[in-house]
């Protein structure tokens, strides 16, 4: 009785032990560095014929500058009509829009060549102001760093002069 006495304290002292030491090794995960974002963009209307499409997320709106990030798509990116976008290594911070808009290749003054087909959030014409919605803003933490479901709408019959 006592042998088993003595296995059995020696069991539990080797369980604790390993418990504690698997313990003592356990590594917390890194911070992340920066946040990814992701959304389906479903397109009503026809493809332009010339021109450039791209989905951006911008610090402002409207959009002043180069965007935070941004990703040029085409038709053949498609499927049945949407468009899934991810922005990687976005710095943490607020954003004021994630839009996609036509860029006219007759206009070339880039204050007026890029009309707005959508928007996370907004509602046309996307301005507040003149009785649409401005996007939503968008803001991305050390806590909140994968964002998902960022999904909107993309009027192709607004990629007109």
């Amino acid at each position: 009785m006592k042998l088993v006495k003595t296995l059995l304290l020696v069991s539990f002292s080797l369980v604790m032990f390993l418990s504690m030491a698997c313990e003592d090794n356990k590594t917390e995960d890194p911070a992340p560095e920066s946040a990814t974002l992701t959304g389906l963009i479903t397109f009503t209307g026809e493809w332009p014929a010339n021109g450039t499409v791209a989905v951006s997320l911008s610090s402002t709106w409207p959009p002043t500058g180069a965007p935070a990030a941004s990703t040029a798509i085409s038709s053949s990116d498609l499927s049945n009509n949407t468009y899934t976008y991810t922005f990687e290594n976005v710095t943490f911070g607020s954003y004021a829009s994630i839009a996609i808009s036509w860029q006219d290749p007759n206009d070339t003054n880039p204050m007026t060549n890029q009309h707005t087909l959508g928007a996370y959030g907004g509602v046309f014409p996307f301005f507040t102001a003149y009785g649409g919605t401005d996007p939503a803003e968008v803001t991305v933490t050390e806590t909140e760093y994968e964002l998902t479901g960022l999904d909107f709408g993309a009027d192709l019959s607004l990629a007109q002069p």
